[in-house]
């Protein structure tokens, strides 16, 4: 049978279907001290792959992976010699059985084994604690591979010092068992352990329990219908069984505690823990507790569905848990609660709180009485347990009999230094902790005498007012007498001498008061001192009570403990963890319960807040109330219902003895904007405020009163010079008394680009400062494949700087410490003005990296030269440098720098896998010096393009040139005698027009040396372009059929239209006048967090109707969401957010052919409140014109695979996804509004054939601070996006396009984007591929030809498959002529016009009427009127005035010396123009003589 199997293996090598292989033969190979690598590669630590063949002695050759000889081929890289190899990987065939082996590793993990087919068929893990390189022979793991031939991968185990793959007799092996572990009846009670497989005849041990878990019962063992086995005992399989869970009743409970129960809830798989990995799940984990000798379980519920994550398959002593994970965990008052993560924890609350001491391992002191409490995880990080010491809890009644009792403060927490413990909860009704006036600075370890540190964090204390001792208050529980026996205190000074400074004494509240000690407290950070008196120096005071004094300060009231600060007010003292411990006696009484109601006044006046918050309170209680004002306002006091004053310190302790309501009184005061700006090239952020600002509706907002510094930075570039009110400091102090305005000047040397890493930014960053033809320029970061990736942002508004300065760190892990220097920064500018290039930049590195890093430039991107080497003397070490280009960089359009590591130097630094080498600061500089090239610009294309047809009668000549452009003095186009009114940007001209004739041949000129390029090299002969405009049929007249809100509301108005039914075949026109309109709700639906909410959906269901706003800005719609947040598990959300949920309008499939003009529709959810759909679009042939949809996520979605939609101009804004889904999209000079910094534009999902494109469209930032992609992709190999003649406000990040859900597009990609300066972007460096969850690539060509754009016109793309035009639909009419008002008649009048569907008459700017005739009665001659003419869809154009008629005077003896006319439009025209003109008659008396003439 082995024959035959030899002779087919061949057989299908000779095929082709997998290489050659040796015949197998065992194999042991020892990978440490580096055999088989060269030195190259462990020097490097590159990736290899070779074959190993084996010898008949056993011993083994390198020879090339494909070698028919190799009997192993091993994949990875070398680590070290002790440890071997790192990602490791090796394939080997065999020809049946085989045991596999690998050494093992105090860093080892999971190994896999898969066969040819890639099943899985064993596993094992090589982390026992020990490491292959100590003993050689037994630490050593392996499995049996029980199969028939086949190849094996072998994968995992971190790091691999050996490995074996011996050959096993099959008639050795011993058939396999499994046993399955079911919950049966009891499925609903958790999850049951994963199956257990082992050899027949094998002892297995039974997991402990983690994740089952029956309420009132313990998990005590599990059967196989005859025998029980107990948790962790032995079971011997001798064939395949089923165990099914064994539950014994509890007879305790967590409440029959007498003693701190400590519950450990562990993730980590060493201790037992099964794998697991839940997302968007909940569940529960179970640990054991023992209840007066017996052992129950006891559970937690978790909760992923809200971004969490817990899973640990990839760890066995960690387990990761993302931000948004919950857990429930029991607790009790006095409960201390600990978790200990790989990183810190700071943001992660327990009960609410997070104002522990941040680390690795945290602990807290719950404060509520609750029976359980959330913790939700906030530091997504890698976690080992959650423990809880739950104390016990005494019931009113139990009598003390000397009972011995601890309180602890732990002092150790700068945000609650009043946090303490006691070692037997509640007989004591208020433990408390003062500061008074004094100012807290910080935190410090204790040193000892001998100048080693403590184990104790203490908080340093500054004595101000009045305060010059702190105090600790200890009262006993009602009926319960506390005696105290002996206190404990740590203290340092710091920074200072102070010869006894320290006093302790005690106080009782009847005024008795007892001396305890006076010390000299020992200087923190010391380890000896000069001074004579630090012979006594202490760092700790431990003072047993005589029995005098604990008869003196016994008693039912409580006593406080003073200890004076002992520094002068400019100095600290450390206090560190205090101890009070006494006796208690008595019997508890049973205390009265309260309610305390908070109150701000006014409501806007700020906020109240109350620690610990519960519903009701014991009697004495003592709680913490805070008062925290609102900008514009002053906290004033507290009052209680009685209106009496209780406080007038904001924050406050208070003790409940009754119901009451406190309220937080506030009183308003005065506010003044401080308006600043900056110029010569500095950015705004250069000027600082100090203190910072409140922005009310974008303006710099202080409190009378308040003093504000204000400072004005510089850098290497840009020097501040002087305020525009002639101050020349770069600081500026202005009191607030009134709105004020400055303007800082700077001055600046000649630069090509310039990063300061202040703002935001961690991949593709552009330039902070940037000649012209260099705002496209961005610094990236680059792997070895020239690849883009993302850095650290440490940048100053991100994270306040790296080490001192701001700056981008690599940090990018390699696979193991000291593996970096694979990544390095890259930018490309603009050099063709400037000779004389010079690179000033700045580095750091902290952890390790390479210390010398080499500048370098190109001059193609791909040949480097060296300009010099910066050298970083030791971490965190900023240093500077500044290195010139030679001359053969002058004057080039393309000049790449680069820092790259230079791997000549050591690695040095602490210990890390992470590179720590950060960019700094960084300046290009140059000498200014255009070079004239002696040719003046040259037509590209234009718009439209000559000998055209179908132009517009209103619209505009766009002429592109293959050089950026400027207007010349002379600068003159024309419509035949039309002058056009001309704007220039980068490499564009256009020239807009009004009131062209339809069906008529026109001829554009561009009169000779009106462009010019940039150094004033102008077009010699005109530029003439003959066209034709569009033929346009007679329109219908009518009038609307809603005016909203004269006929009614807007909701109203849609019902009309709905009303019309799904058959209707004539339009429905809707015009909305100027006002803010709101949608009604419509029945009740359901929210996310599952409550019931007034449905604030609308729904379009008839086709053919035009709504019309009479403008854009002054017609917002939108609609009702709730007031309400939930966690969505991004953040809080409207409960309504979401697609399809709370979105402001829904246009169904029968809504088809709706139209849109001059309005804006508006989400009521708010920015970042998850996603606020505004257009929900699942029709056909969709018009938007100059509208708006204003949204944050999701604003605009296009919900039909089969539909066209067709968008011109207005504005589109959002931040996140805001256009996004199916069907091809057709978006013709829109504005897209990006709000927000790292946001998504276009995220189209499947195409109709084209998908979204983008024509002459402009991404607008809404704020300086705005960064985005141009989109990612919302699909597998579907989403298509085209971005054409793109204007842009700054470059998109990186490459230009991000990931979604391991998706890739069908194509994305770009054609002639540029800057508002007119700087054209690079495209070469877009996103060339994406790679999916398989891991398998797609790959993209981000760049489109001109065959491909014109292949996308708006023809082909809107008129695909029905000649659909939506541009005849938007075609405006032309503003009315000739409008007369005729005081005597009242009859304002204006010319017919065949193009017209009404007209909309307007009474000093109020809607009066609309008309089908081309005059109206009005009832005051004197008011002013206008009319606007409506097209075919009744989208209004621009209004037109009524003048007088003017009769001209009789004319004297002066004569006329000129004449000149002007069309309606204001544009000059000689006097053959057909239509009406108005006519001005200069006179040679100087006068003017103006008519209105046909």
């Amino acid at each position: 049978m082995k024959k035959l199997l030899r002779v087919f293996l061949t057989m299908v090598c000779l095929a082709g279907l997998l290489p050659a292989h040796a015949t197998f033969k065992d194999i042991r190979l020892d990978l440490t001290g580096g055999i088989f690598f060269t030195d190259a590669e462990k020097t490097d630590k590159s990736s290899v792959s070779f074959g190993i063949a084996i010898a008949d002695d056993g011993s083994a050759t390198r020879v090339a992976a494909d070698d028919a000889s190799a009997n192993i081929v091993l994949s990875g890289k070398y680590h070290s010699d002790e440890h071997g190899w790192g990602n490791f990987s090796a394939k080997v065939a065999v020809e049946g059985p085989v045991k596999i082996s690998m050494g093992t590793c105090a860093w080892g993990g999971d190994v896999t084994i898969k066969d040819a087919g890639g099943n899985v068929v064993g596993s094992f893990n090589t982390n026992n604690g020990t490491c292959y390189h100590q003993n050689k022979t037994d630490n050593i793991a392996s499995t049996i591979y029980k199969g028939e031939a086949t190849t094996l991968t072998i994968s995992g185990g971190n790091y691999t010092p050996y490995i074996a793959v011996e050959a096993v007799d099959p008639g050795s092996l011993v058939e396999s068992k499994t046993a399955t572990f079911s919950l049966g009846n009891d499925a609903d009670c958790g999850v049951a352990p994963a199956a257990i497989t082992a050899d027949e005849g094998t002892a297995i041990t039974i997991p402990g329990n983690f994740t089952v878990y029956k309420e009132g019962y313990t998990l005590t063992g599990w059967t196989d219908g005859s025998n029980t086995v107990a948790l962790g005992a032995e079971y011997t399989l001798s064939d395949n069984v089923t165990l099914t869970p064994v539950f014994t009743q509890n007879s305790k409970t967590l409440a029959d505690r007498t003693e701190a129960v400590t519950l450990t809830w562990d993730f980590q798989r060493k201790n037992g823990a099964p794998t697991v990995g839940y997302q968007n799940a909940t569940g529960i984990w179970v640990t054991q507790a023992n209840i007066a000798g017996e052992t129950i379980d006891v559970k937690i519920d978790f909760d992923t569905n809200n971004g969490g994550k817990i899973a640990n398959g990839n760890w066995t002593d960690w387990c990761q848990m993302n931000g948004g994970t919950k857990f429930t965990i029991p607790s009790a008052k006095g409960a201390v609660v600990s978790m200990e993560a790989y990183g810190a924890i700071t943001t992660t609350t327990i009960d609410g709180q997070s104002d522990y001491t941040s680390g690795n391992t945290i602990s807290y002191a719950i404060a509520s009485s609750a029976e359980t409490i959330d913790i939700v995880i906030g530091d997504g990080s890698y976690y080992r347990y959650i423990k809880t010491v739950i104390p016990v809890v005494e019931q009113g009644g139990k009598t003390y009999t000397d009972e011995a009792v601890s309180v602890v403060y732990a002092m150790s927490d700068i945000n609650n230094p009043g946090e303490c413990t006691s070692t037997t909860n509640d007989v004591f009704s208020t433990l408390a902790f003062d500061s008074g006036d004094a100012t807290l600075t910080g935190t410090a370890i204790v040193t000892m005498t001998d100048g080693t540190t403590t184990d104790v964090k203490g908080i340093k204390f500054k004595p101000a007012g009045s305060t010059k001792n702190l105090t600790w208050f200890v009262r006993p529980a009602m009926g319960l007498t506390f005696t105290p026996t002996r206190v404990e205190g740590y203290i340092n000074r710091c920074g200072t001498d102070s010869e006894k400074g320290v006093t302790v004494s005690a106080k009782k509240t009847d005024g008795t008061e007892v001396a305890l000690g006076t010390y000299t407290a020992w200087r923190q950070g010391k380890s000896s001192s000069s001074k004579d008196y630090d012979r006594e120096a202490v760092y700790k005071y431990d003072i047993t009570l005589t029995a005098e004094q604990q008869a003196q300060l016994a008693g039912t009231d409580g006593f406080y403990l003073y200890a004076t600060i002992g520094v002068s007010s400019a100095k600290e003292g450390l206090f560190g963890k205090v101890t009070i411990d006494g006796t208690v006696n008595g019997t508890m009484v049973a205390v009265n319960k309260y309610a305390l109601t908070l109150v701000a006044n006014p409501t806007e006046g700020g906020e109240v807040s109350v620690y610990p918050k519960s519903d009701e309170y014991l009697e004495n209680d003592e709680v913490q109330l805070t008062a925290t004002e609102n900008f514009g306002y002053d906290f004033v006091n507290w009052t209680n219902a009685a209106g009496e004053e209780v406080s007038t310190d904001a924050k406050f302790k208070y003790i409940i003895t009754a119901d009451e309501t406190l309220t937080a009184n506030f009183k308003q005061v005065n506010t003044y904007a401080l308006d600043f700006a900056v110029e010569g090239g500095a950015n705004d952020y250069m000027v600082s405020l100090s203190p910072a600002s409140t922005v009310v509706d974008g303006k710099n907002m202080y409190e009378e009163g308040t003093k504000v510094v204000m400072s004005a930075s510089s850098n290497p570039i840009l020097t501040f010079t002087n305020w525009s009110n002639g101050e020349t400091a770069a600081e500026m102090a202005v009191t607030m008394n009134e709105d004020k305005s400055f303007v800082a000047s700077y001055a600046a040397i000649d630069y090509i680009a310039g990063w300061d890493f202040i703002r935001p930014g961690n991949a593709g960053r552009a330039a902070d400062f940037a000649a012209a033809d260099n705002d496209a320029a961005s610094i990236v970061m680059l792997n070895e494949a020239g690849e883009s990736k993302g850095w650290l942002d440490k940048s100053q508004q991100a994270a306040g700087g790296y080490e001192g300065r701001p700056g981008a760190v690599c940090w990018v892990a390699g696979s193991a410490n000291g593996d970096v220097g694979h990544h390095h920064w890259q930018t490309c500018v603009n050099a063709s003005a400037f000779t004389d290039i010079k690179v000033i930049t700045s580095m750091v590195y902290n952890y390790n990296a390479y210390p010398t890093q080499s500048i370098e430039y190109s001059l193609d991107g791909e040949t480097w030269t060296s300009i010099g080497k910066l050298t970083i003397e030791g971490a965190k070490k900023w240093t500077d440098g500044t290195f010139s280009l030679p001359a053969d960089a002058n004057n080039k359009d393309k000049v790449y720098i680069r820092w790259i590591s230079d791997k000549t130097s050591t690695v040095t630094g602490s210990a890390s896998a992470n590179d720590g080498i950060t960019l700094g600061g960084t300046y290009i500089i140059g000498t200014a010096q255009l070079i004239d090239d002696g040719t003046a610009p040259v037509l590209v294309s234009s718009v439209p393009e000559n000998g055209s047809t179908g132009a517009s009668a209103n619209g505009k000549v766009v002429l592109t040139f293959d050089e950026k452009v400027k207007l010349t003095d002379a600068a003159k186009a024309t419509i035949g005698d039309l002058e056009l009114a001309m704007t220039a940007s980068g490499k564009t001209v256009i020239c807009e027009y009004k009131g062209l004739n339809y069906s008529t041949d026109y001829q554009f000129k561009l009169t000779a040396g009106s462009v010019a390029d940039l150094t004033d090299n102008a077009n010699a002969a005109d530029i003439v372009i003959n066209f034709q405009t569009k033929v346009k049929p007679a329109v219908t007249k009518g009038t609307y059929d809603f005016i909203v809100p004269i006929d009614g509301t807007i909701t109203e108005a849609l019902a009309a239209a709905n009303a019309r039914g799904t058959n209707a075949t004539e339009r429905y026109r809707i015009l909305i006048l100027n006002g803010n309109y709101v949608f009604d709700t419509n029945g009740t639906t359901t929210g996310g967090d599952g409550k019931t909410y007034p449905d604030p959906r609308s729904y379009l269901n008839s086709p053919y109707v035009s709504f019309i706003g009479q403008s854009m800005e002054g017609v917002v719609i939108t609609n009702q969401t709730p007031d309400a947040t939930w966690d969505n598990g991004f953040g809080q959300a409207c409960p309504l957010e979401g697609i399809g949920n709370g979105d402001v309008l829904i246009i169904n499939k029968d809504g088809h052919d709706a139209y849109f003009q001059n309005l804006t529709m508006k989400s009521s959810m708010g920015d970042a409140h998850g996603r606020d759909i505004v257009l929900n679009d699942k029709s056909n042939r969709t018009v938007f014109k100059d509208a708006c949809l204003w949204g944050y996520q999701d604003t605009y979605v296009s919900n039909n695979q089969s539909g066209k939609f067709y968008f011109e101009g207005g504005v589109l804004r959002g931040r996140t996804d805001y256009l996004c889904g199916k069907g091809d999209v057709y978006y013709n000079e829109v504005t897209l509004q990006q709000c927000g910094a790292g946001g998504y534009l276009a995220v189209p999902s499947q195409a109709k054939n084209y998908g979204y494109v983008f024509q002459n469209c402009y991404i607008k930032k809404e704020t300086s601070d705005v960064t985005f992609y141009l989109g990612r992709p919302w699909g597998s190999g579907t989403p298509t996006a085209s971005f054409i003649n793109t204007k842009m406000d700054t470059a998109p990040i990186g490459n230009g396009w991000a990931d979604m859900s391991g998706g890739w597009p069908k194509r994305f990609a770009e054609y002639n984007s540029y800057l508002t300066s007119g700087t054209t972007l690079d495209l070469s460096g877009r996103r060339t591929s994406w790679t999916d969850k398989e891991g398998t690539q797609h790959d993209n060509d981000p760049i489109l030809t001109i065959d491909e754009v014109q292949a996308m016109s708006l023809d082909k793309v809107m008129g695909q498959d029905d000649d659909w035009d939506p541009t005849a639909l938007t075609e405006q009419a032309s503003a009315p002529t000739d409008v007369v008002i005729n005081t005597d008649t009242k009859m304002v009048t204006w010319d017919n016009s065949d193009y017209v569907f009404c007209w909309v008459i307007f009474k000093d700017g109020v809607y009066v009427a609309n008309t089908t005739v081309p005059s109206y009665e009005v009832d005051d001659a004197s008011a002013t009127w206008s009319v606007r003419a409506a097209n075919e869809m009744g989208g209004l154009s621009e209004a037109t005035t009524a003048t007088l008629p003017t009769a001209i005077d009789a004319m004297n003896a002066s004569a006329v010396k000129s004449v000149t006319y002007y069309n309606l439009q204001g544009i000059k025209v000689n006097k053959t123009y057909k239509g009406t003109v108005i006519k001005i008659e200069t006179l040679a008396n100087g006068k003017k003589v103006i008519t209105k003439v046909n």
